[in-house]
């Protein structure tokens, strides 16, 4: 490959991913204007960000879609990956008004945290997918945990479905709402982690409360865990 050509790879890579990253924000944006969309026990939200000031928002990672194009109003803080794959949702989440914090539980895991803990201890929401980036799905790491316990932020755990929708063949069964599909997001019972102790029964604690909001959207849109 001759050094022209190169150059023009190296240019174009990061120009694709940006247009990549627009062009998800916008599908994103569009999605929720024809998805038929209901909040259960919103007032939960409410009470969270009138008694702390921010809140830690949660969901399953194969939900990201709903909370994604409904919760734009928040400006959270996203925790997004190093990866490829995660520079087009880095871009996309920027694009919805979202601030993405790059890292992930195996590049740049600890620093990402750090910048979250400053973050929210200023007051600003964050957002994360405690089964991201990898898997295995729906099992909490514990992150949000450790994020929960050294800002005194609550936790407030989110279900998220729609029906019909398209289910992906990933390792999350990523789930996107079809046009004109009824969604749904369920707002959690929100908790506050205590500042040092173990902190494994609250990881447990939230894979609990994020299952029992997920099986709440999926009866509220009339459809089984993980069907179309």
């Amino acid at each position: 490959m001759s050094p022209g050509r190169r150059s023009r790879g190296r240019w174009a890579r990061p120009a694709l991913r940006w247009a990549g990253g627009r062009l998800g924000g916008v599908l994103l944006r569009a999605s929720r204007t024809v998805t038929r969309m209901r909040y259960l026990h919103e007032e939960r939200e409410r009470e969270a960000i009138t008694d702390y000031g921010a809140a830690i928002y949660a969901f399953w990672h194969g939900r990201f879609w709903l909370p994604a194009a409904s919760l734009r109003r928040t400006r959270a803080a996203v925790l997004v990956s190093l990866s490829e794959d995660g520079e087009l949702i880095a871009q996309a989440v920027r694009s919805l008004g979202f601030l993405p914090v790059r890292g992930s539980s195996s590049r740049r895991g600890k620093e990402g945290l750090r910048e979250l803990v400053e973050l929210v201890r200023w007051g600003r929401s964050a957002a994360l997918t405690p089964d991201g980036p990898r898997g295995p799905k729906q099992v909490a790491q514990m992150g949000t945990v450790v994020l929960a316990a050294e800002t005194g932020k609550p936790i407030l755990p989110l279900g998220a479905a729609s029906h019909p929708s398209w289910v992906l063949g990933s390792w999350d069964s990523f789930q996107v709402p079809r046009p004109g599909a009824r969604g749904v997001i369920v707002f959690g019972e929100p908790f506050v982690v205590p500042a040092g102790g173990d902190l494994e029964p609250w990881r447990l604690h939230l894979e609990q409360a994020l299952n029992a909001a997920q099986g709440e959207a999926d009866e509220a849109v009339g459809r089984g865990r993980g069907g179309r």
